[in-house]
């Protein structure tokens, strides 16, 4: 017989109210922090695309171990990248929000854009973890040391990095326009139309990152397309061609070529953006 328990460690409030984001605040729960060379938020809420229930995401920059506070609701662990990169991490509560705190050293953005700096990458091979890393530095909301941080996105300004990223998901859509056809021809159809929104997507994506938007989550699509007019894709005309799916009358065979036609036609473009951009 399973029977499992559950002990509540900290219990949300029935309703939340957003703490104080002041850096005079964060420093009465976080004293350490007097003592860290930079500070940012960062993740949703700093990007406007927080709720009720989003984590409140600070990144701390430290060459020396800094002193966090701990209680029954913190968990702590280290983190490490397979490029070498270590950091530090803190989650736990604030004011009644939890908090994701991640300490990094100074020198992480320029040993993650090392290759990117020295010469022009064809294809990113950042991964996941180190491209989330980068995005939500570039996004950061300074609360300590301004300065650096416009430091830190003159160096990702001054890389290969968003057009080596933008060149991969370039060729992800293109891989998956293959499949369309493929998949066409075999008379897949139901697959055909898969792989064809999986190509919107990656174009889509593509699109954003040389325009600068640099988030990678699906979740937010919409809103990076709506927040990044110049990337030539507007919300309305990709609910219209992709979300929305097939068209009334419309086979699943006739939807994938229709949303295969549109992905090409921004393929063409996204090309001559990369080529006038290298």
């Amino acid at each position: 017989m399973f029977n499992p328990t559950i002990d509540v460690i900290c219990a949300q409030p029935r309703v939340l109210t957003p703490p104080d984001l002041s850096f005079e605040a964060i420093l009465k729960h976080f004293p350490g922090l007097a003592e860290a060379e930079a500070v940012c938020m960062t993740g949703s809420t700093a990007a406007g695309w927080g709720n009720t229930f989003s984590d409140i995401d600070l990144y701390v920059f430290s060459d020396t171990e800094l002193v966090l506070p701990g209680d029954e609701t913190v968990e702590t662990w280290p983190g490490a990248d397979p490029s070498g990169i270590r950091w530090h991490n803190w989650m736990g509560v604030y004011d009644g929000a939890r908090v994701d705190l991640k300490v990094w050293p100074t020198s992480t953005l320029a040993t993650a854009l090392e290759r990117y700096l020295e010469t022009e990458v064809e294809f990113c091979s950042m991964g996941d973890f180190l491209q989330d890393f980068v995005y939500r530095l570039s996004i950061g909301i300074p609360l300590k040391n301004e300065k650096f941080f416009q430091e830190m996105n003159e160096l990702l300004d001054s890389s290969s990095y968003k057009r080596a990223l933008a060149r991969l998901l370039k060729a992800d859509a293109e891989n998956s326009l293959t499949d369309v056809a493929g998949q066409l021809d075999s008379g897949d159809f139901m697959s055909a139309r898969v792989s064809a929104d999986i190509a919107a997507d990656h174009v889509a994506d593509a699109s954003l990152v040389l325009a600068g938007q640099l988030c990678r989550r699906r979740k937010w699509l919409l809103r990076r397309l709506e927040g990044t007019p110049e990337c030539g894709i507007t919300v309305d005309e990709y609910r219209s061609m992709v979300l929305d799916g097939a068209r009334a009358g419309e086979s699943d065979g006739d939807c994938a070529r229709r949303v295969a036609r549109w992905t090409q036609a921004h393929l063409v473009r996204l090309e001559d953006a990369l080529l006038s951009a290298s």
